[in-house]
């Protein structure tokens, strides 16, 4: 049975470097942090895990490659670096991952981490009263008075054996729920119309019109993002 070596990880890094200089990892995490030096990484622990007894169906990764574009910002926001490939998001650990071979897996470490920015996508670590611990969020929409993001993580869907149903194996469901961060309130979001106006307070009537006019589904994230960017100009 295989075994994955887990390695934690997590930045210490020094000042002296913009986006515009980010550093490029050449496609490999501990490429990365040997760039920065003994001093400028710090290996935390490793532990290993087993494969599941039983094949399970699916991917507990959201991207379906592992050739992402990425950026990675200190938290320092002084210096970064690049991923041109190799690194995909787990949801069912919740962490960034990178191969380092077959059988061993590179897990990054948000404690010095200021965000991460794949596919032009950009996830931080956020504090979360619902789950009373940080969790990686996708952010969705970033305002003066609000931020909305995206979770995701995995429910496993038993097999069964009957032939008929042609799902002997169980299988990973990947599930996402969207939460919405205003002053100290954190809680559940739906994408539709009346939450988003809710959120957008006072410019509420203004938002709604500029959708209108538009043609904008309050339901799409892609018009989500279009309406804050017109929320972030009112």
């Amino acid at each position: 049975m295989k075994k994955l070596m887990i390695v934690l990880v997590s930045f210490t890094l020094s000042m002296g470097y913009g986006y515009a200089q980010a550093v490029d990892a050449n496609n490999n995490a501990l490429g990365a942090l040997a760039t920065y030096g003994p001093d400028g990484a710090n290996i935390g622990a490793s532990s290993f895990v087993r494969n599941p007894p039983r094949p399970i169906d699916g991917t507990v990764y959201i991207f379906d490659s592992w050739n992402n574009n990425t950026l990675i910002v200190a938290s320092n926001q002084e210096k970064a670096f690049r991923l041109n490939s190799n690194i995909n998001f787990n949801a069912k650990r919740n962490v960034f991952e990178s191969k380092i071979d077959s059988e061993t897996i590179f897990t990054f470490d948000f404690a010095n981490i200021e965000k991460i920015v794949i596919n032009n996508r950009t996830f931080k670590n956020i504090y979360s009263p619902v789950e009373g611990s940080y969790r990686v969020y996708e952010v969705i929409a970033e305002t003066d008075d609000f931020e909305i993001y995206k979770d995701y993580s995995i429910d496993i869907r038993e097999g069964n054996p009957n032939p008929l149903l042609a799902r002997a194996n169980d299988k990973y469901i990947l599930r996402d729920n969207y939460y919405v961060k205003k002053g100290k309130s954190f809680k559940r979001l739906k994408l539709k119309k009346s939450e988003i106006l809710k959120a957008a307070g006072s410019k509420s009537s203004v938002v709604e019109q500029y959708a209108k006019d538009n043609n904008l589904n309050f339901k799409s994230e892609r018009d989500l993002q279009k309406i804050v960017s017109y929320y972030r100009t009112l």
